[in-house]
Order: C-alpha cells, then structure tokens, then sequence
C-alpha cells in the first residue's frame, strides 16, 4: 500500500491500521492473526471490544479460523487479508473496498494513521535443516524447552520476560524459521540469536551421533 504522500506502507503495518480502524469504529468480535504475528496487534486490541485469536500459520488454518463464528477480520504477515462476512479467503478488491469504508470516518490521512501505530521490533530468519532433521529438531527442542512457557500451536513458541521466539518447521522447503519478538530491538535479536544457537547446536549434535 502506498500512502498520500507516496511513501510504501510495510504489510505489517498495513495489518496493524486495520485492526486500528477496525477497533476505532466500534465494532466487537474476534480477530483471527497466526502466531508469529507481532504482539503488537494484543496490547492495541485491549479496551476496545476486540478478541485476537491466533491460529497456525498456513493459509488454511487462517480461513479456517476466519469461517468461524464471531470473526470479523483475519490477517496475515504476507499481506493478506480477510473480511469473513464477505468471503472466508484473501480477496484483494474486498479488501481495498474495506480499507476505504473504513478510513471515511477517521478524517485523517493515511501517513498521519500510520505514524500513530507502535512499531513492532519482529525479527525472522530462515536456517537451514535438512527435512530428515525436522521432526528430530522438534522433538529434541520440546524436550530441552518443557519447563518453559510454551505455545504450540505451530511449531515451538516460548515466552520469558524479554518476549517471546518461535521456531517454525517450513512446510516447502528445507529449513525452518526463527522468530522473536522482545520489548526492544536488542531484545529480539538476542532471542533470536539464542534459539538459533540451540537449534544449531541441536543439529550438530544429531549429527555427530549419527556418524558414530
């Protein structure tokens, strides 16, 4: 999306202005977002008679999840986005048409909606795992991790007080995804760096054994 002033507007904060403007409106229900969405979209729907529910990752869990009863609005890390009572899928025109129903009230434009979202500190990365190791990953992972505060909803999710970091087997290709989030930058790159090493050093591991 682009913005009056001809700047792009980055997906995820495109995702965050609809739950802003949807919150804005008065509208009660449930938001349907994955996991590995930004926290962000929970602290800005306290107060506002939202629910945020969180789903697994692919794209048919996220309609699934949208078909329900009480979803209004599911949206995703990728760009899409759901409007359940005109269709449960991603629907580019439908979407537009909201968006533009939905920013008539707010009387502002779109940069100044914008610079009033809170900036997520998300980081990813993708690292590399043969697909003969994923499952192992995983288990061996959920097994060093089983005293921590854990979602597993898709792949492995662990919370602590800095926030939070996600390892996501990729379902096409061999490597999984990290995730973290924490409350600041150096916060999340330290999550990230952390489970990397650990799903590295589980790998090594495994592989060793399997070579003696």
């Amino acid at each position: 999306m682009i913005d009056e002033q001809g700047r792009e507007i980055s997906v995820e904060q495109t995702l965050l202005l609809f739950l802003r403007l949807i919150g804005s409106n008065g509208r009660r229900g449930k938001l349907a977002f994955p996991v590995t969405v930004t926290s962000e979209v929970d602290r800005m729907a306290k107060g506002t008679g939202l629910e945020i529910v969180r789903t697994p990752v692919s794209l048919a869990e996220l309609t699934h999840y949208a078909a329900k009863d009480g979803v209004v609005f599911a949206g995703a890390l990728g760009g899409g986005y759901v409007f359940p009572e005109f269709l449960p899928a991603y629907d580019a025109v439908a979407s537009l048409c909201k968006l533009l129903e939905l920013l008539a009230p707010a009387n502002e434009p779109i940069s100044q909606l914008v610079s009033e979202l809170p900036v997520s500190t998300l980081v990813h990365r993708q690292l590399p795992c043969p697909w003969a190791m994923k499952g192992l990953v995983m288990r061996v992972l959920s097994e060093r991790l089983r005293n921590r505060k854990l979602d597993l909803t898709d792949g492995i999710k662990v919370f602590e007080k800095r926030g939070w970091a996600q390892v996501l087997p990729d379902p096409d290709e061999p490597f999984v995804h990290i995730y973290a989030e924490g409350k600041t930058e150096a916060d999340s790159q330290a999550l990230e760096a952390e489970l990397q090493a650990l799903v590295e050093e589980i790998m090594q591991t495994e592989e060793a054994a399997a070579t003696t």
